[in-house]
């Protein structure tokens, strides 16, 4: 299903910018003049709304990927109960099977694991948070090489972790080669609402020998409690992947081999403290850039929770935090991307609860200005790049409790 999606605005501002475009064209003035308006009017891009799955249910993350490596990206989606693997083939969006054999589908990261020039798969599955005790495994999933006959793909056997949450490939050693990085939701033997157990975020080299039984994992940190939200980041520009993590004491920043430390963990902001368990600290996090240089990392806060903070500042953490939203409801969906190619990265993001709200804050002059792009997705995650090849980036969204997959296609002028 196709429709040009316009982002939902019905502000001031809003109007101000449609009556100088009418202005203009009754004016019959060039473009590059009606182009040579303050920064406030520059408008978000128009998107095109394409749902590429109505019936996915219980979906719980998407990723982009090239998975037939005919050079198109493609869009990954998965679920967790009932459990479901997918790929919707780009561009004409036909769906086809990964696995159906685990159960639990929390998260998946691409990656050429086996070094055959293919993509292949890392996914946790046998999710609870109930179980902190068992579950949590992570398998590699092989592309057969062609993935659209051949739609079970071998797995094979990486590590088990209880509630293993969020995992991605990131070079964390600066040794030229990606490890599989595991951030797992809670401790073991964490019980709710405290859940006051430090958890194992793991960090997993890929053996020289793939035919191992396990992979040796090495544990980063011992000192999160209920961490949901992890991004990678290079922080001080030294070509060393570092992590960002949101959890129940907010948002800390990991660096590798940092001033003489193994590890070195930094608090970049205590998310929300006001509150009782679990309903503080952060949930998600990402990094984005703004002009002339600078750079910001906006949470959603608290866990699961309803609002979207900025942290900014230089060199000395922690930063300072500004609520720039309060409206999300079961925060679940981050990240950050330029979506009008001025350098600046605007930040989309969106709650899995009613009344759902996925929306799109761009930075305007020291502000920031949100607007809705859609209210019928329930959205459990995001993924970004440029689905069609135009040179401008497009999202992809899968909604849980709207059993949906939608791309919304970036149609920039």
């Amino acid at each position: 299903m196709r429709e040009t999606f316009q982002m939902k605005d019905c502000s001031v501002s809003r109007i101000r910018r449609l009556l100088a475009g009418a202005r203009c064209a009754m004016l019959g003035l060039a473009a590059g003049l009606c182009l040579a308006q303050p920064a406030e009017a520059q408008r978000l891009p128009a998107f095109e709304r394409q749902v590429l799955d109505a019936e996915l249910q219980g979906g719980s993350g998407v990723d982009i990927a090239d998975i037939d490596g005919d050079g198109i990206p493609d869009v990954v989606a998965w679920a967790a109960d009932p459990a479901q693997l997918a790929w919707y083939r780009g561009p004409d969006w036909s769906r086809h099977a990964i696995v159906s054999t685990m159960q639990g589908n929390i998260d998946a990261a691409a990656h050429d694991i086996d070094g055959d020039g293919d993509l292949d798969l890392a996914l946790a599955h046998d999710f609870s948070l109930e179980n902190s005790t068992g579950g949590g495994v992570i398998h590699w999933l092989e592309n057969p090489g062609d993935p659209i006959a051949n739609e079970q793909w071998q797995a094979h056997y990486i590590d088990e972790v209880p509630t293993s949450h969020r995992i991605l490939w990131a070079d964390i050693n600066g040794d030229g080669r990606q490890e599989l990085v595991n951030l797992p939701l809670v401790g073991i033997g964490a019980r709710a609402t405290l859940h006051d157990v430090g958890l194992e975020l793991k960090a997993y080299p890929v053996p020289e020998d793939l035919g191992v039984e396990a992979w040796n994992g090495v544990v980063l940190d011992r000192s999160l409690e209920l961490s949901h939200g992890m991004s990678a980041v290079d922080w001080d520009g030294d070509s060393r992947i570092d992590l960002l993590t949101a959890s129940f004491g907010g948002v800390h920043l990991f660096q590798l081999a940092t001033n003489g430390l193994a590890v070195a963990k930094s608090q970049l902001g205590e998310g929300v403290q006001d509150a009782e368990r679990p309903n503080i600290g952060a949930s998600e996090v990402a990094m984005g850039r703004l002009p002339n240089g600078g750079r910001y990392v906006a949470a959603i806060e608290p866990w699961h929770g309803s609002r979207l903070a900025v942290y900014q500042g230089e060199e000395d953490l922690p930063w300072r935090r500004s609520e720039i939203d309060d409206r999300l409801t079961g925060g679940h969906g981050l990240l950050t991307t330029d979506l009008d190619n001025d350098g600046v990265d605007e930040i989309i993001a969106g709650g899995h609860s009613e009344p759902y709200r996925l929306a799109i804050y761009q930075y305007d002059d020291g502000r920031w200005r949100g607007e809705q792009l859609d209210d019928e997705v329930a959205v459990a995650g995001l993924a970004a790049a440029d689905l069609d090849g135009d040179g401008d980036i497009d999202l992809a969204v899968i909604g849980s409790a709207t059993r949906n997959v939608v791309v919304y296609l970036n149609l920039r002028p």
